[in-house]
């Protein structure tokens, strides 16, 4: 199911205001760049909320100095702490992702743009009082509403997708907003290793990183409104279903391609998430790296990442559909996948992983093209916010599989990566999801 040309056409001609009907074309061009900017914004901030955490929360819960347990619990404690902790976030997004979609194809991208963004804003000021205060309930409900409201990672792609006029830019830009988010991957280990560690200076605290957050996002906030044009203008206001996303997502099965498409990015994300999770547990473990040492690792996933959809996917998306690229991108990562899992030297190791995570890096960019050509256009919103709560389940999924099979075997765990990529593979290439529609 193909996105008719008209309906792409009116999406683009939609960045017109309806006092500018004789708007000359580089005008809507000007107004198609403007709108970018806070849309980029708005999703790095999201990713970088999400990675922020990884060098600070795991010191705070682990160590019994911090306060945030009343008395001495086991490590079992402790590490299952940690990993609620973390899933509370994109448990939060599996739920209010389709009805942040859903929302913004009935009401506009801007409004939803509006509270989710102001929502996040409150989320990461919540954090920083949660660790000052070492409140552990009140770091839970911190991380439940910005994960909630980071829900509108959908409408950064759905209005994405409404301001590219035909397949070729929008597998483009989906490039670079996934460059984006390697982008505030490397950032935030940064930001979060360094401002919250005193070492570097005595004012540094865990609660710093937090505050920046949330001083970046209300200023997101004000981009937004002077930026953004709405590209999804709606003319009937109807009532929110809340069923309706179950209804969209019915709709979703129905159809051949997306639900090949949603299958083929779960197991995918099972496999990148579980990978890129217990990473570091991995390198401690099987070759005894001390942390700044992983903390260098982390940034050169990040810079792998970046750099894929930089350089590799230009080059694809102006030749190649974005199908047939995801296809052979996910046979490539199954291929490194699964060379993770033997006994290799350190650099050697190294520099599967790096492949591999280019191998990721262009899997979620031309898979989200993909199904974004595929879907619809009036429900972009709605069909994008159904594949991020599919998202989310597998990074919720994804970290319990992947701490018990490293707890076996650490071997294992790249093994079942692998498989899962593999998985990920035949099913679409046993599909016709992978190929462009032949328009007859």
């Amino acid at each position: 199911m193909n996105i008719p040309v008209v309906a792409v056409q009116k999406n683009w001609t939609a960045l017109r205001s309806p006092n500018s009907k004789f708007e000359t074309k580089s005008g809507i061009e000007k107004r198609r760049r403007r709108s970018l900017i806070p849309v980029f914004l708005t999703f790095f901030l999201d990713n970088f909320g999400l990675a922020v955490i990884y060098p600070i929360f795991t010191p705070l819960v682990m160590n019994p100095n911090e306060g945030f347990f009343a008395s001495s619990p086991t490590f079992f404690t402790r590490t299952l702490t940690l990993g609620l902790l973390i899933g509370a976030f994109p448990l939060a997004q599996f739920f209010a992702s389709p009805l942040i979609g859903q929302y913004s194809d009935r009401y506009g991208r801007k409004r939803a743009f509006y509270f989710t963004i102001l929502g996040t804003t409150l989320g990461y000021a919540l954090t920083a009082c949660a660790i000052a205060f070492h409140s552990l309930h009140l770091l839970f409900a911190s991380r439940w509403i910005t994960g909630l409201c980071a829900g509108n990672l959908t409408i950064c792609l759905a209005a994405l997708a409404d301001l590219c006029p035909d397949e070729h830019i929008r597998a483009k830009n989906f490039g670079h907003i996934s460059a984006i988010g390697g982008l505030s991957f490397i950032l935030a280990i940064l930001v979060g290793g360094v401002l919250s560690d005193p070492v570097f200076y005595r004012y540094f605290s865990p609660s710093i990183p937090f505050w920046i957050t949330a001083f970046l996002s209300l200023l997101n906030f004000i981009l937004m409104v002077i930026l953004f044009h709405e590209t999804h203008p709606t003319h009937v206001k109807k009532s929110l279903n809340p069923f309706q996303g179950i209804q969209n997502l019915k709709m979703a099965v129905a159809d051949g391609d997306l639900r090949v498409l949603y299958g083929t990015n779960f197991f995918f994300k099972i496999a990148w998430v579980a990978s890129m999770q217990f990473l570091p547990a991995f390198l401690i473990k099987i070759y005894a790296y001390p942390s700044h040492q992983i903390t260098y690792v982390l940034l050169g996933v990040g810079a792998a990442w970046t750099l894929a959809n930089w350089v590799i996917n230009r080059l694809l998306a102006k030749w190649v559909y974005p199908g047939i690229s995801l296809l052979y991108s996910l046979g490539l990562l199954a291929l490194f996948t699964f060379l993770l899992a033997f006994d290799w030297p350190a650099a050697l190791f190294l520099t599967f992983f790096f492949l591999s995570a280019a191998g990721a890096s262009l899997s979620w960019t031309t898979g989200m093209a993909t199904l974004s050509i595929k879907a619809p256009a009036q429900i972009q919103g709605s069909i994008l916010g159904v594949n991020q709560s599919v998202t989310a389940l597998a990074s919720v999924c994804a970290p319990a599989l992947g701490g018990l099979l490293i707890g076996i075997e650490p071997g294992l765990l790249y093994l079942f990566c692998g498989g899962c990529c593999l998985v990920a593979f035949i099913l679409l290439r046993l599909s016709h999801a992978y190929r462009p529609k032949i328009h007859v």
